[in-house]
């Protein structure tokens, strides 16, 4: 159980918070179906704005970047207006990078004032990255169940957040075993315009996550390996999908199309951080 000591997890540089469970019942807005937070990832404690700066703050020697990830949707509506004022104070209070992932859509008003924070961190030469998570197109709609957004509008606001100024990532992540690697690049493919990066990750899972995940279809030639995890404390021996074959596949076509494309989210951010 996390105390207010190690509220978030912090390491390798980084720190991951995030605004906490929705409630003592539901830990997100949305549910999507390959979440690994189902299944033994330890959640963040719900902390006020303020308890969260003075964590950050009593821990700042440990990170020079902070992400807002972790075990939570934070900016998915009811709470999307909390999590960019939590941007916003953290910007205002210390000097450091922000990227933020979510699968939510920004109306005028929120755009507006993410902009304004990006502007305002972009004079304190700091940068602000805005990371969107979009894991299938058009088949298994199941995987993404209302209210999450559709992912041609999750397309269309990496758009409208790179014309905000915003530095932009696409996560097609995790790559799952009943997805086809086409479809995976075909994202790519109508976001690509509009993005700084792409991602895509492993799959963590357990056998239950596994179960509910690929019902419906036969994975008994899928390899599942047995790994920690290394963005965060939890001791759970996960299985986890690798990929291979849609990462070789995708990895061509960005390379192909000058595309920058990583595996995990670090390097990646480095890169925009060192180079835009």
């Amino acid at each position: 159980m996390r105390n207010i000591e190690n509220a978030f997890y912090i390491g390798n540089n980084r720190a991951m918070i995030s605004l906490g469970p929705l409630t003592d019942k539901k830990y997100c807005p949305y549910s999507c179906a390959f979440c690994y937070v189902k299944s033994g990832f330890e959640k963040y404690i719900k902390l006020k704005i303020d308890d969260i700066l003075v964590f950050l703050e009593k821990n700042r020697e440990k990170y020079d970047i902070i992400y807002i990830s972790g075990d939570t949707d934070s900016f998915a509506p009811p709470r999307t207006e909390k999590a960019i004022e939590l941007i916003q104070r953290i910007s205002e209070n210390i000097d450091v990078d922000i990227t933020f992932t979510t699968r939510t859509i920004f109306n005028e008003e929120n755009l507006n004032k993410l902009k304004k924070i990006n502007d305002f961190m972009k004079s304190k030469n700091h940068k602000l990255i805005a990371c969107i998570s979009i894991s299938r197109l058009y088949s298994a709609s199941f995987l993404e169940p209302y209210p999450i957004p559709a992912p041609l509008d999750r397309i269309t606001m990496l758009k409208k957040l790179k014309e905000n100024g915003l530095n932009t990532i696409l996560a097609t992540r995790p790559f799952l075993p009943i997805i086809k690697p086409e479809e995976y690049i075909e994202i790519i493919k109508k976001s690509k315009k509009y993005v700084d990066a792409v991602l895509g990750e492993i799959w963590y899972a357990d056998q239950k996550l596994i179960n509910d995940v690929c019902k419906n279809n036969d994975i008994r030639n899928i390899n599942f390996i047995d790994k920690t995890m290394d963005f965060d404390n939890n001791n759970k021996i996960w299985k986890c999908y690798e990929a291979k074959e849609i990462v070789e596949e995708v990895t061509k076509y960005c390379k192909d199309n000058k595309i920058l494309f990583f595996m995990r989210s670090h390097p990646a951010i480095e890169y925009i951080r060192n180079n835009y």
